[in-house]
């Protein structure tokens, strides 16, 4: 089979995709809207098609619509079988348009979750690129209900599956980071998510401040970049804190694993989100969690069983729930891990759960062109 996979984004996340179908023995060409060349080796059986424009991964709708006359020529050179698009209002609303069948839409979370509910133009992109597709994947029910909001999908076009780990990728029991070790007697939080507005890395900040000012034995550990840097190092600064938190910047995936067994727990404060693999991630290290209160996180975490919950945007909530982690005995804390490295075993094996996508692969080769019916 020939599949474009067409995405905006050099992550991670799509290497792991990519490297997944080719896996099964595909042919895939590997689109990526943002121009850049992919920051990973590409695996076996997959190309690189280069496109000629380029477009940041914010642009919006109806400026991306300026690729669609070279989408349409790679339509024509690659001659694939399938495509499979996303995020939603972008290479899934380009590839829409293009009228090509079978199209697999694929949301990434925040497409559907935020950006979907926004100004009249991003409306009609997320209906038409929904009503467009011939199969639709999600990774948790908030993205598949919003999704089903915009069209119909019959059970057998969806895929829902979380984009969750290799198994024993992620375990309490292995190599730690070489230079950096916690203070004895500290309880270290650790955040991986982007300084972006979208995961509330101010009120993560000022939630911790707070919970410090309480106990002085917790610490915090920053993994990643993004816009607000100099607003978190300042923050930093001004509340005195350097050596109380700690910035690491982006580490590569590989290390990753090491960094969460450094750490005595899980934050994160984002405001929407699909499943989250960090957190998944975390899970799997056998760590107590505090995440927001949302949907997607509550198919996850129930609340003083396997994390804590705390409401979107406050910094007393998320303070009051790091002093609870912070609390906890050591048998408590080892329970709580057991827990969850059981959860995330049975739920969000990468291997067990991915065959699902090729079943979808089969559904709507089967019958092309059946484009679904507005919700």
């Amino acid at each position: 089979m020939r599949v474009l996979y067409f995405s905006d984004n050099g992550s991670d996340h799509n290497r792991r995709f990519l490297e997944k179908i080719s896996s099964f023995g595909h042919g895939v060409w590997f689109l990526d809207l943002s121009g850049q060349e992919p920051r990973f080796s590409l695996p076996p059986g997959v190309q690189w098609a280069k496109p000629q424009r380029a477009f940041p991964r914010d642009a919006a709708p109806d400026t991306v619509e300026a690729f669609l006359p070279e989408l349409h020529w790679w339509l024509k050179e690659l001659r694939p079988e399938i495509v499979h698009a996303g995020p939603v209002q972008t290479c899934g609303y380009l590839a829409a348009l293009s009228g090509f069948h079978p199209l697999v839409a694929m949301s990434w979370g925040s497409d559907l979750l935020v950006h979907a509910e926004g100004n009249a133009i991003w409306k009609r992109a997320t209906e038409v690129a929904l009503r467009g597709a011939d199969g639709f994947v999600c990774d948790c029910d908030a993205v598949r209900a919003a999704g089903l909001r915009q069209a119909s999908f019959p059970p057998s076009r969806i895929a829902q599956f979380p984009w969750g780990l290799q198994r024993d990728a992620f375990s309490p029991v292995g190599e730690r980071p070489s230079d950096w070790r916690p203070e004895a007697g500290t309880v270290t939080f650790l955040c991986t998510r982007s300084w972006e507005p979208l995961y509330d890395m101010d009120v993560l900040l000022a939630a911790f401040a707070e919970a410090y000012g309480r106990n002085q034995d917790l610490r915090l550990l920053l993994m990643g970049d993004g816009s607000m840097r100099g607003q978190i190092r300042q923050f930093i600064e001004d509340r005195k804190l350097a050596g109380i938190v700690t910035i690491r910047g982006q580490i590569p995936p590989s290390d990753m694993p090491k960094w969460f067994r450094a750490a005595d727990a899980y934050v994160s404060c984002a405001r929407s989100d699909g499943t989250s693999i960090s957190l998944l991630e975390a899970m799997a290290t056998g760590l107590p969690v505090v995440v927001s209160d949302i949907p997607s996180n509550r198919e996850w975490v129930t609340a003083g069983e396997n994390g804590w919950l705390a409401k979107v945007g406050s910094c007393q909530e998320f303070a009051d729930r790091l002093l609870s982690v912070a609390s906890l005995s050591p048998e408590q804390t080892r329970g709580i891990g057991e827990r969850n490295r059981q959860i995330v075993a049975q739920r969000a094996d990468w291997d067990k759960n991915f065959p699902l996508l090729m079943s979808l692969y089969q559904a709507v080769l089967a019958s092309p062109g059946q484009t679904c019916k507005s919700g």
